[in-house]
């Protein structure tokens, strides 16, 4: 009976059916939320200057007890830190070329690993939820070093749902501005997306229902908690919005949601022929990306 009427709220009238439904929803939680190690291919340019860098290994504990994991590089005599968040099914070791580019502009960097990635414990990802929560630990991390410490978050893909959710939180006034590349408007939206695409379901109501039960289940969440879109209703720190045209991964569609819901001073940068993460093709985009941060650092 209980299965009959999730079926009926879902609109289950005909097509798959619910066992179908449940054994999708259930193989997406796994795919999206459970950890999956995934080896970095590094440039070796970039190991080299990691090596010759002035780097400190760091190690934090979340507000739910997790060892987490950052690289402090610290090149030049200044305040200016950005903080390096990656995406999902990633490492530290993603950010290392954008960490190196910023480092020839002068600026120091916290190249962090997020929970359930690379040397930091955890065994699910929450879409920015609760490693929103972690990101204001590496901000008071960053203060506990230098009160006038001035902070840029930048994330791509789910860490630029990171950053922009961190904004839900009373941020201290280092943090100055936000960069956020290719991330999603909403988890629902993105999980719409991916079972359209990926799954061939045009009418995905049903998964989405049971993927959120598995969710308050499983993790205590709901989609409400996992949406950039909603944070950034109240934002009042810069923010840059980046997001490659040909992303068919999280749809260019979702850059526009975003820069419609931000509250405060925002600028859209899209970029012509990139895939998802690729908007760094763009021979302008650390141009772009510095002359931004620069109004708000000084």
């Amino acid at each position: 009976m209980k299965h009959k009427k999730l079926a009926a709220a879902a609109g289950i009238t005909g097509g798959l059916s619910y066992l179908a439904y449940r054994k999708i929803s259930s193989q997406l939680f796994s795919n999206a939320f459970l950890k999956h190690s995934k080896e970095e291919v590094v440039e070796q340019k970039y190991l080299d200057w990691l090596s010759s860098s002035n780097v400190m290994q760091v190690r934090i504990t979340s507000f739910d007890g997790l060892k987490l994991n950052a690289y402090n590089v610290h090149n030049h005599n200044t305040n200016k830190y950005i903080i390096m968040v990656h995406g999902i099914w990633s490492s530290k070791a993603f950010s290392y070329p954008r960490a190196y580019e910023f480092d020839k502009r002068g600026f120091n960097t916290l190249i962090i690993d997020q929970r359930a990635s690379g040397d930091s414990e955890g065994e699910y990802y929450t879409y920015g939820q609760k490693e929103s929560l972690d990101l204001l630990l590496w901000i008071n991390y960053l203060i506990s070093k230098d009160p006038n410490v001035q902070i840029v978050l930048y994330g791509v893909s789910m860490g630029a749902s990171t950053v922009m959710m961190a904004t839900a939180n009373d941020l201290p006034p280092n943090v100055k501005c936000i960069i956020e590349d290719c991330g999603f408007s909403s988890a629902e939206e993105e999980f719409d997306h991916f079972v359209k695409t990926e799954y061939k379901i045009s009418f995905s109501k049903p998964v989405l229902i049971l993927l959120e039960k598995e969710l308050k289940k499983k993790l205590g969440m709901t989609f409400d908690d996992m949406s950039p879109k909603k944070a950034l209703d109240s934002n009042e720190i810069p923010l840059l919005i980046i997001h490659g045209e040909e992303d068919t991964f999280v749809p260019f569609e979702m850059s526009k949601k975003l820069y419609n819901h931000n509250k405060g001073y925002k600028k859209y940068y899209p970029v012509p022929n990139a895939e998802h993460t690729q908007a760094i093709i763009d021979q302008k985009y650390f141009d772009v990306v510095v002359n931004f941060i620069q109004q708000f650092v000084n």
